[in-house]
């Protein structure tokens, strides 16, 4: 049985998660520890979570103290992943943390040290990877029909009035996704992460990439334009855009090969459809992403735990990490 403590009552929470973690017989919330008690409380009483805790360092060991606790899910913003993985690793216990899982650079090698010093289990919400849509496009390639790939193209524009997930609002504080020092970057560091974790998971691992980025409004003092260069190990090459202060909405990442080409949306409420354009004719499915988005994600961690009791240790490293599944990467452009 998997006795989970969530670590902040956010957005993330609320709207992705719901009733994620709970399975008769494997998995349940006994804690929700949060510095906005009244939002939690609600959650609380939706689903019947038995102890709702203000933040404080007496409530952090009363967690870290009750031996039925067994797994952790850390939904706070990403400035403060480190200092809850080094609370919690000590109890070799099962994490689950949200992207990305740390925002400088010097951090990567202490939470190296911690997996290998407590041997802790460490999972990353790249959710993605388990959904349909993208699980049927992994599958597509891996039957060779667009042929040999080459290439792939990753364009993801929108005005700072229509961010997918919060817009800047004139005379309320930017959101915390835009200040650096909360988030580690902008919105290439928010969901590009996402579409960086599946260039590896349907296309193959990254083996270098090169950065240009530039703010061109000054709406914030992160980036709001992005361009990636890719070399994957397979040598196949990639390229990204980023914009947060376009005119213009766009979503698509696309992937050609010598024999056809591929072309999706990457996010929720755009166009569901994936396109295969092949010897001069177009063919559509339509597939949707379908909330809560992080339920097959967990699905597959409660059951990987489950079934799995030996400690598995991974290194994380700069530029992409094998079994990306159990372990989430790190790449360079979200590290300061």
């Amino acid at each position: 049985m998997l006795n989970w403590a969530i670590i902040g009552c956010g957005d993330v929470v609320q709207r992705l998660v719901q009733d994620s973690l709970f399975s008769k017989n494997k998995s349940t919330v006994i804690y929700v520890l949060t510095e906005n008690f009244k939002e939690a409380e609600d959650y609380a009483k939706k689903y019947n979570i038995e102890h709702v805790l203000k933040k404080t360092k007496k409530n952090l060991n009363k967690i870290l103290s009750d031996k039925k606790i067994n797994s952790i899910y850390i939904a706070t913003p990403p400035s403060s992943h480190l200092f809850y993985i080094n609370y919690f690793c000590k109890k070799k216990i099962n994490i689950v943390c949200e992207k990305p899982l740390v925002i400088k650079k010097k951090e990567i090698s202490k939470l190296n040290n911690l997996i290998k010093k407590y041997k802790f289990n460490l999972f990353t919400c790249f959710y993605r990877r388990y959904l349909e849509r993208f699980l049927y496009v992994k599958n597509f390639l891996s039957k060779k029909s667009i042929g040999k790939i080459l290439y792939f193209d990753i364009k993801f524009f929108h005005s700072h009035k229509n961010h997918p997930t919060h817009n800047l609002i004139k005379g309320k504080p930017i959101p915390w996704r835009f200040v650096k020092e909360i988030s580690g970057g902008g919105n290439v560091v928010d969901m590009g992460v996402h579409a960086m974790d599946l260039v590896e998971f349907m296309i193959g691992e990254i083996k270098d990439i090169k950065v240009f980025k530039s703010n061109n409004m000054n709406l914030y003092r992160v980036e709001d334009m992005c361009v990636i260069n890719f070399e994957l190990k397979n040598k196949i090459l990639g390229q990204s855009s980023w914009c947060s202060v376009s005119d213009e909405k766009v979503d698509k990442f696309s992937i050609f090969g010598n024999k056809g080409s591929i072309h999706f949306t990457m996010n929720l409420g755009e166009k569901e459809i994936i396109e295969v354009k092949k010897n001069g004719k177009t063919y559509v499915k339509k597939i949707s992403m379908k909330q809560p988005l992080h339920k097959n994600m967990f699905k597959n961690f409660i059951n990987n735990l489950i079934q799995n009791n030996k400690k598995k240790v991974y290194e994380i490293k700069q530029n992409g990490l094998k079994n990306s599944i159990l372990v989430g990467k790190i790449n360079k452009i979200p590290l300061a």
